[in-house]
């Protein structure tokens, strides 16, 4: 079957979540494209969908939720909704246009796309699909470090507005249905890459272009990051792609938020999330925890495969109109006045040893 199918069975209107794309998605994918896709740490990928079901929403009453806002900054850039699209490879898997079909799904919907390293159309294309220019960049150091920087130097030419660094990742996946997939890129991020790295990286770019961590996890790292003076921070697993047997990245942000907001920098650094994301209720969630805004990416692959860039849109659409009902339910009528208090715990997170 073709990676890019054509063929629908279902109409675009009649998708009403997440898991009814996934299931059409596995359904039109060849084999390989879906391993590629839905591979990971099965036990992590399962732990960032339990994670959100550990918190339940607190309903305040008698609020004016007439007008639901939900405009924020992503990365520097006024967006319409607080979910935008992460950097995910091999966008060919799943869209011909590959990820120019993300850029334009993206503008379609007022929010960002992060432009991924390993892309599987050439990087000016992808700029080219956009009429701003203002995109953000995915960095990856890899073995071949030369290259990498050459990499980065084109985006910059070409007019990234942001550099979103890579770092959860510096180690090969196991398992035979990966190594066997089309989409494998076998191609993994620099196990040198360091701190003291990184700084000399920040170092090199122009004046002014702010600088995101991508794949923060922990408290201690997340002050880390404060100290080097990066832009912000994404608290990710890899959509549990990267680390067996790790925590579910929804508790790791709410590690990570409470300590940036007891060392006083919360609002000062930018604070994002991503990782296992499928409902606006989940993004309401990461947001009442203290994200910025909230990352989507099998979910998004999934709806291109079914229908390309419109179904990216319907998915997004779909989605803030679920997170903007989520709060009108608990009366919060700005994105401002989510906090932890909106949530309360219904099962215990795992603690740290």
């Amino acid at each position: 079957m073709s990676q890019h199918p054509q063929l629908q069975t279902r109409a675009l209107a009649d998708f009403e979540s997440c898991s009814e794309y996934e299931e059409e998605a596995k359904r039109s994918l060849s084999e390989s494209s879906w391993g590629y896709i839905a591979g990971g740490e099965s036990d992590t990928i399962q732990r960032n969908l339990d994670a959100f079901k550990s918190f339940a929403l607190r309903p305040r009453i008698l609020r004016d939720v007439s007008h639901i806002s939900v405009d924020c900054r992503i990365f520097g850039k006024r967006c319409a909704t607080p979910i935008y699209l992460s950097s995910l490879a091999k966008g060919g898997l799943v869209s011909s246009g590959g990820e120019a079909t993300f850029v334009r799904a993206a503008a379609r919907c007022g929010t960002r796309f992060i432009v991924p390293s390993i892309s599987s159309v050439p990087l000016r294309d992808v700029w080219a699909a956009s009429e701003s220019c203002d995109l953000a960049f995915q960095f990856y150091l890899l073995g071949d470090e030369a290259s990498s920087i050459e990499r980065l130097q084109e985006a910059i030419s070409l007019g990234a507005s942001a550099i979103v660094v890579t770092v959860d990742a510096n180690a090969p996946r196991k398992g035979a249905l990966f190594r066997a997939t089309a989409g494998a890129t076998g191609v993994f991020p620099s196990p040198r890459l360091s701190w003291s790295r990184l700084a000399e990286l920040k170092a090199m770019l122009p004046r002014g272009m702010p600088m995101y961590l991508k794949g923060v996890q922990t408290a201690e790292d997340a002050l880390e990051a404060v100290a080097l003076d990066v832009a912000g921070i994404i608290v990710s697993n890899h959509g549990g792609r990267a680390c067996a047997d790790s925590m579910a990245a929804l508790h790791c942000l709410e590690d990570v938020a409470s300590a940036l907001r007891a060392a006083g920098v919360l609002g000062k650094i930018e604070l994002y999330f991503d990782s296992g994301v499928r409902s606006g209720r989940d993004a309401l969630k990461a947001l009442c925890l203290g994200a910025t805004a909230v990352g989507i990416g099998r979910p998004y692959y999934w709806a291109a495969a079914c229908h390309g860039e419109d179904g990216i849109v319907a998915l997004l659409q779909m989605l803030t109109s679920e997170l903007q009902h989520a709060m009108a339910q608990i009366g919060a009528s700005t994105l401002h006045v989510l906090s932890p208090d909106s949530l309360c715990r219904v099962v215990p997170a795992p603690s740290r040893l």
